[in-house]
């Protein structure tokens, strides 16, 4: 399956990468078509050849009226344009919006003129438009104060900043993940036309609750909240997304007396799973990542060298953590991450995950660190 995205360095953009990613050597190729792209008609013209799927996501969600309408119509005309002129047949989806089924503003008659453009494409090339229908859009690391509330809102909590609640607001809400998932998941059973996604219905000062109760358990009780609901495990995801690194790293208090030593290292509201691994001096474990699971590493003796790196960047974080001091790092999801033994003697790790290891679902994928 060849595979191109528009609009690829935008929120939706960038998690359809890392899902394509996690599916290996279904995924043959994935071109990326950002505005140098758009604005040169040849290079257009070679993205579209030989593509099976497009996934439409370029496009405009703030600015005047003019350049809403244009900025997302105009993409929209190019890529159509191009695909006629290649003679060029992949199925294309397009993200649209509830605001257009019903448009009551510029921006959803923006959307629905693209869906329309699409549509006569489709029926004139005898080419494969899925015109996908999206409730409100939420995960990890969407920019806050532009078009997702939940973003806003975590940004706000994790800031000690009191969120502005419409009492009376009411979203329907997807997680981002779950949302390309389907995506993929649609080009594969061939399915056309337009298609209403369906999401989470939810008021907003539950949501704003949910958040606060959240960061309240994890952040000032230093425990894991229960995470056995999907959706709480997703804002929860959504939530600490927002944390700075440097406050990823986080230490904890240990207890002494004529017996020895105790130190508390996970405390779990869902359970989970906790193993202790052993690992020899200059040797790495992990390079891999998670697009769900939440993972906290503990290092109770030796000294090692943790690293974390967004997918598709290139900035590495490092953190150095010892057992003479005990503290925890838990792992973001969607940073790949390794864990490495610097020190002269053994190093003792206690692992904790809040699902069991799902051999035929493990959501591990390899990533190479550095």
């Amino acid at each position: 399956m060849k595979i191109g995205i528009t609009g690829a360095n935008g929120f939706v953009g960038w998690h359809l990468r890392c899902h394509l990613h996690s599916l290996g050597e279904a995924v043959d190729e994935v071109r990326l078509a950002d505005r140098q792209v758009f604005a040169d008609a040849s290079l257009l013209a070679e993205f579209v050849s030989g593509l099976d799927f497009i996934v439409h996501l370029a496009g405009v969600n703030r600015a005047s009226d003019d350049d809403l309408m244009l900025g997302n119509v105009e993409p929209a005309r190019q890529l159509a344009a191009s695909l006629q002129q290649a003679g060029a047949k992949p199925c294309v989806l397009y993200s649209s919006t509830t605001h257009a089924v019903t448009p009551a503003s510029i921006y959803g008659e923006a959307k629905q003129a693209v869906s329309d453009i699409f549509s006569a494409w489709a029926a004139e090339s005898g080419g494969r438009f899925i015109n996908l229908i999206i409730p409100h859009v939420f995960g990890e690391y969407c920019k806050p104060y532009y078009n997702s509330g939940v973003a806003t809102f975590c940004h706000q909590i994790v800031q000690g900043e009191a969120p502005q609640v419409n009492p009376d607001g009411r979203l329907e809400l997807v997680h981002v993940q779950d949302l390309v998932e389907q995506m993929v998941g649609l080009y594969s059973q061939n399915v056309s036309g337009d298609h209403r996604v369906q999401g989470y219905p939810i008021s907003v000062p539950e949501v704003v609750t949910r958040l606060q109760s959240l960061h309240d358990i994890y952040i000032n009780q230093m425990q894991l909240p229960d995470l056995s609901d999907n959706l709480q495990r997703r804002l929860f995801n959504t939530l600490r997304s927002y944390i700075t690194y440097p406050d990823r790293n986080r230490l904890t208090t240990l207890h002494t007396d004529n017996r020895g030593w105790l130190v508390e290292t996970v405390k779990a509201g869902s359970g989970g799973q906790c193993f202790v691994s052993s690992t020899h001096p200059g040797i790495t474990r992990g390079n891999h990542y998670h697009r769900y699971k939440v993972e906290r590493f503990f290092v109770l003796q030796g000294r090692a060298e943790i690293r974390l790196r967004k997918l598709f960047s290139d900035e590495v974080i490092r953190y150095e953590v010892s057992g003479t001091q005990p503290g925890f790092v838990d792992m973001p999801t969607l940073h790949t991450h390794s864990i490495t033994n610097i020190g002269e003697g053994e190093l003792i790790t206690l692992f904790w995950a809040d699902e069991y290891y799902d051999p035929a679902r493990p959501d591990t994928f390899f990533m190479e660190v550095v």
